[in-house]
């Protein structure tokens, strides 16, 4: 039977002391060994032979990363994703919008027991903020050269990449107009690099619901609407977590609540997100997620703490 390797701590692993000596160790290039430490949020690695997976986990342990080898069958698939593009809070149920041509669906707040949010990178992230060049870069309004000055704001509104054409003509116009590009404006151009998504899972029976940032409906927050999707996601999240202050929430999902920084609880990809989405069902609830029950062994750095008072507000770009 296949196994899987899985990290007994929801962290994030230090690629350049983790990959060197796992790839030398198991005959394989760097690339790839960096490839997969980086992409290693909670499953290591998947559908193992045993003594493969045995042997990873041992030279994890010994770089002080402590793993586990479970049998593929317990880390299931997940539930398909059915998308929730729009809808009401009431008091007793989630009325939900999943096709335009039918009646909202209603979902029973008692019926949701875990809830996991994910920023997601765009393929544009990396290029546009994680880059050696960009990290060097000074303050604008630091820059004395106006000629140099305004050809990074031309730049760095180029990278906003939005979807409308027009829209993206206003984003570039503004960079060139302003007096000086502060944080406010490098948050927004770093925000358009990201998606935001709300995964609300029910245990029995095993389904799952997704509230996308950029695709959901948000004229049911009524007067609360803001003016970003970003404000409004927050917004929408708080609301959720009003309703479900007592289902399983990740750490990540927690420390979105708290106000974290964007770049302190990104995911490469949807992919990323569904594997730890996997993982931590596992490791709080078990192979078979059974409502309101904990798998054994549960500790507080698995769950995090509790949330008591989420953060309600973010920046706006007036």
């Amino acid at each position: 039977m296949p196994s899987a390797v899985i990290l007994k701590k929801d962290v994030r692993l230090d690629v350049p002391s983790v990959a060197p000596p796992l790839a030398e160790a198991l005959g394989m290039t760097l690339n790839d060994v960096r490839l997969i430490v980086r992409k290693a949020r909670g499953i290591f690695q998947e559908n193992l032979p045993e003594d493969r997976a045995q042997l990873i986990a041992t030279l994890l342990d010994k770089l002080g990363v402590e793993a586990a080898v479970v049998p593929q069958g317990d880390l299931a698939a997940p539930p398909r994703v059915r998308t929730i593009i729009g809808g009401k809070l009431e008091a007793d149920a989630l009325l939900a919008v999943t096709n335009r041509l039918r009646r909202p669906e209603p979902l029973p707040w008692k019926n949701f027991h875990f809830l996991s949010i994910g920023i997601i990178a765009t393929p544009q992230y990396e290029e546009f903020l994680t880059s050696k060049a960009f990290k060097e870069l000074p303050p604008i309004w630091q820059i004395d050269d106006v000629e140099a000055k305004t050809e990074l704001r031309r730049k760095l509104a180029s990278r906003a990449l939005r979807k409308d054409a027009h829209e993206a003509s206003a984003v570039k116009e503004r960079a060139r107009t302003k007096p000086k590009l502060d944080r406010k404006d490098l948050d927004a151009l770093y925000r358009d690099q990201t998606h935001g998504y709300v995964d609300l899972w029910s245990f029995e029976p095993l389904a799952r619901w997704r509230i996308a940032r950029h695709e959901f409906n948000y004229e049911s927050l009524g007067p609360r609407v803001k003016k970003t999707s970003v404000e409004n996601f927050r917004t929408l999240v708080l609301e959720l977590w009003g309703k479900l202050p007592r289902v399983l929430y990740t750490r990540i999902a927690k420390d979105y609540l708290h106000g974290a920084e964007l770049h302190e609880i990104i995911f490469d990809n949807a992919e990323e997100l569904e594997r730890y989405e996997r993982w931590f069902v596992y490791q709080a609830a078990g192979p078979r997620p059974r409502p309101g029950v904990l798998a054994p062994g549960v500790t507080e750095q698995l769950l995090g703490p509790e949330v008591i008072a989420p953060v309600d507000q973010v920046e706006t770009l007036e």
